[in-house]
């Protein structure tokens, strides 16, 4: 068997090694870095604010909410009112067959009872939407204020609705 290799194929060998030993040389430049650039440096976080200073509520702000709160009360007090005089009615209506008459007038009863707690659900929304239109960073002694009148009205409003699913079963 002849072992001789062929011109051309020996030259095409030599050429794949001069172009691969050609890939692996690189030039003398100058490459970037891979150190962090300047701007990676830079922070993005959010920058820390401190805390405002604790306020107490403003006093005219105050006399401002405070006819809103009592008119919270006193329509809390007409609830309950309505609420003791319908208790019977819903308690008739509970259990027993829709459309019937005690199931109707129980119906009626609690659409009273509902109804009755609509003015503190608006001294609520009004007190709500004064709180909207203040600037908290401003205004934070009204901002304490009507946060005071809000909490307020809001356990009354809280407590007519734990009142209305005491007596309704629910």
């Amino acid at each position: 068997m002849d072992r001789t290799v062929y011109p051309s194929f020996r030259a095409t060998i030599a050429a794949t090694f001069v172009a691969a030993l050609a890939g692996c040389s690189a030039p003398s430049g100058s490459y970037p870095s891979l150190a962090p650039r300047p701007i990676e440096q830079v922070s993005l976080a959010e920058p820390s604010h401190p805390a405002p200073p604790a306020t107490v509520a403003d006093p005219a702000a105050v006399q401002h909410y405070a006819p809103l709160i009592e008119q919270a009360r006193t329509a809390d007090a007409d609830f309950r009112r309505v609420l003791e005089e319908e208790r019977g009615a819903l308690g008739r209506g509970r259990g027993a067959a829709e459309g019937s008459d005690a199931w109707v007038a129980a119906q009626v009863s609690l659409s009273r009872i509902e109804t009755a707690r609509g003015p503190v659900a608006k001294a609520l929304a009004d007190l709500d939407v004064a709180r909207s239109g203040l600037d908290p960073q401003t205004d934070t002694g009204a901002m304490v204020a009507i946060g005071q009148a809000f909490d307020q009205v809001q356990r009354i409003s809280d407590d007519e609705q734990a009142a209305v699913r005491l007596a309704t079963g629910g």
